[in-house]
C-alpha cells in the first residue's frame, strides 16, 4: 500500500482523515520525525506532506531540511502564503486556503504510475522485471513503485547480478560522488531494496553484504535481458555484465 508521511500539529480537522481512505498515512509532529520515519519505512514513501498551515509557520526551513535529508522523496508543502512570498524547495506547493480534494489530486500525481506503452523498456533478470520508464519493479507477481534514486540503484544491481559492488562504486554511479564520509543515504536505499526482495520466506534471491567491501545481488543463473513492453514488436538484447 502507498505510504505517505504527514507532518502536522494536532487539530480538530486533519488531512489524515481523508488521506487514510486511500493511503497508509504516518503522522508526525516535526521535520526530524518525518526524516526518521522516511528512513525507517520498509519501502520508500510515496511523498512527505508538510502541513505548515497547521504549524502556523511558513515551513520553509523544515522543507529545506527534509529535501536535504530525503531528497529522493517528493515533498508536498501546504503553505500559508501569500503566494508571492513562497520560497520552498518542495516538489509541489499548495497555498492556503485549500481543500482535501486539492491535496488528494496533488498526492495522486506522485502515487499514480504512468501507463505502460510500447516504448517502455523492461529490464528482466531472474525473477525480476523492472520497467525503466515507469520506475517500477515486479517481483513474485507484486509491482512496486521505486523512487528515482532507488530505481537507479536497483537497475545497477540487476545489470550486475552475482557481482560484488563496492560502496564507493555505488556512491559514484548512483549519487555521482566519491565522498564516503556519510553513506547514510546509501544504507537507507539498500535497506529498502533488501526488504522489498527478502520478505518472501521462499525467496531464491538475496542481497548479500560483503564485509568491508559492499554488496552482491545473488540471483541463480541470471543474465540481464532488455526488452520492450509486452504486446509490442520488439527485439531482445542480452547484456553481459561489465
Amino acid at each position: 500500500m502507498t505510504t505517505l508521511i504527514l507532518i502536522e500539529r494536532q487539530q480538530k480537522a486533519s488531512f489524515a482523515d481523508s488521506l487514510n481512505k486511500r493511503y497508509a498515512v504516518v503522522s508526525v509532529a516535526s521535520g526530524k520525525q518525518a526524516i526518521a520515519a522516511a528512513q525507517t519505512e520498509p519501502t520508500a514513501p510515496t511523498a512527505v506532506i508538510l502541513d505548515a498551515i497547521s504549524m502556523k509557520t511558513s515551513g520553509e526551513r523544515i522543507a529545506r531540511q527534509i529535501k536535504a535529508e530525503v531528497m529522493d522523496t517528493p515533498l508536498i508543502h501546504l503553505h500559508p502564503g501569500p503566494k508571492e512570498a513562497v520560497n520552498s524547495p518542495a516538489d509541489s506547493v499548495l497555498i492556503a486556503p485549500l481543500t482535501a480534494r486539492k491535496l488528494a489530486l496533488a498526492v495522486a500525481r506522485f502515487a499514480r504510475p504512468a501507463p505502460v506503452t510500447e516504448r517502455d523498456t523492461l529490464l528482466n533478470c531472474g525473477p525480476f522485471s523492472m520497467n525503466l520508464n515507469r520506475r517500477t519493479l515486479t517481483y513474485n507477481g507484486q509491482e512496486m513503485p521505486l523512487s528515482p534514486k532507488l530505481a537507479l540503484l536497483v537497475e545497477y544491481f540487476l545489470r550486475h547480478p552475482g557481482e560484488t559492488l563496492d560502496r564507493k562504486q555505488l556512491m559514484e554511479q548512483i549519487w555521482h560522488t566519491d565522498y564516503m564520509g556519510d553513506t547514510r543515504t546509501l544504507d537507507v536505499h539498500i535497506r529498502w531494496f533488501r526488504r522489498a526482495i527478502e520478505g518472501d520466506p521462499h525467496a531464491t534471491v538475496s542481497l548479500v553484504t560483503v564485509r568491508k567491501v559492499g554488496y552482491r545481488l545473488e540471483i541463480p543463473a541470471a543474465e540481464p535481458i532488455v526488452t520492450h513492453a509486452p504486446h509490442a514488436e520488439f527485439h531482445v538484447d542480452v547484456l553481459h555484465s561489465v
